[in-house]
C-alpha cells in the first residue's frame, strides 16, 4: 500500500529538523569552546588526561568549603585581598597531578631550553599566554581560581592541600627549605591532597584563569592575572589554599611561576 504523500513529507520535515537541531548543538558547542573537538562525546575525557607523565586527577563537582578566610583586622601588611570562594558550586573537572615540567613543555615547544637534569622540574619563566596556549594544545585550559582552590581545599575547606597542619619542609618546598629554586615535582608526597594532587602549595606559583573565564573565550579585558600556591621563595602564609596573589602581568615571565592544566569532566 503506497505511503501517502503527506506522511512522506512529514517524515522528511522531521528528519530535517532533527539534523538541524544536531547542527545547532554542534555550533553552540563550538561557540562555547572553539578548541573542543566536536567529534568527541561530551563525556569522553581528552586523551591528555591519561598521559602517565602527568595524568589528570578527577575532582567531582561540589560546593567549595569555607576554609580559612581572612577578614578585616586579621589582614596583615602582606595579606591578599578578597579571599574566599566559599559556597561556590563547581562542576566536576580533571586537574593535572603536578605542575607542568620542562620535559612536558618541550613537547609543545621544541626550542624550550632548561638545565641538564631538570627534566622533572616545573617549567618556569612562562607567560600566562604561553601557559594558556600549552593548555589549549592539550585540549584543556588553565584552572579558574575557584577550580584551583577547590582542588586544594575540597568541600571540607582545608587550610592547606594536606589539611590544617602548618607547613613544614616535609610537606612543601617554600622559603627557608634549602635551595631558593624550584625542585623536582612530587618530591613532597606528604603534602599532596587526599585525591593525590601534588605541589599545590610551594615549589612554584601557578597561573590561574579569572573566576569568570569561559573555556574557549580567552579574556582580553584584563591584563592583570593572579597566581596561586606560593613558591620556593615565599613564607608559609602564601601557601594557604585561599590565598590570592594579584598584580602579575599576563605577558610577563616570572622565575618562580609555573602552571598546570584542567579539563571539564562529565557534565562539566
Amino acid at each position: 500500500m503506497p505511503v501517502p504523500v503527506s506522511v512522506r513529507v512529514t517524515a522528511v520535515i522531521v528528519a530535517l529538523l532533527a539534523s538541524a537541531y544536531a547542527g545547532v548543538r554542534l555550533v553552540n558547542r563550538w561557540l562555547s569552546d572553539p578548541a573542543a573537538p566536536v567529534v568527541n562525546a561530551p563525556h569522553t575525557p581528552p586523551a591528555a588526561v591519561s598521559d602517565q607523565s602527568n595524568p589528570g586527577i578527577l575532582i567531582p563537582g561540589g560546593v567549595l568549603g569555607r576554609g580559612q578566610v581572612l577578614d578585616g583586622a586579621e589582614r596583615g601588611p602582606r595579606s591578599t585581598q578578597g579571599e574566599g570562594f566559599r559556597g561556590t558550586e563547581l562542576d566536576g573537572f580533571w586537574i593535572q597531578q603536578h605542575e607542568v615540567t620542562n620535559a612536558e613543555f618541550r613537547r609543545f615547544d621544541p626550542e624550550h631550553q632548561f638545565p641538564v637534569g631538570q627534566e622533572r622540574h616545573p617549567v618556569v619563566n612562562v607567560t600566562w599566554e604561553a601557559a594558556m596556549s600549552y593548555a589549549r594544545w592539550l585540549g584543556g585550559y588553565l584552572p579558574t581560581e575557584a577550580q584551583w582552590e577547590f582542588a586544594a581545599s575540597g568541600t571540607e575547606g582545608r587550610k592547606y592541600p594536606w589539611g590544617g597542619a602548618e607547613p613544614t619542609c616535609e610537606v612543601a618546598h617554600f622559603g627557608g627549605c634549602g635551595d631558593r629554586w624550584a625542585v623536582e615535582v612530587m618530591t613532597h608526597p606528604a603534602g599532596s591532597t587526599p585525591e593525590g594532587i601534588h605541589d599545590l602549595a610551594g615549589n612554584v606559583w601557578e597561573w590561574v584563569a579569572p573566576i569568570w573565564y569561559e573555556p574557549g573565550k580567552t579574556p582580553v579585558n584584563q591584563e592583570v592575572r593572579r597566581m596561586r600556591g606560593g613558591s620556593f621563595d615565599d613564607e608559609a602564609f602564601f601557601l594557604r589554599a585561599a590565598n590570592r596573589s594579584n598584580g602579575f602581568r599576563a605577558g610577563h615571565r616570572y622565575i618562580s611561576s609555573g602552571f598546570r592544566v584542567v579539563w571539564p569532566a562529565a557534565g562539566g
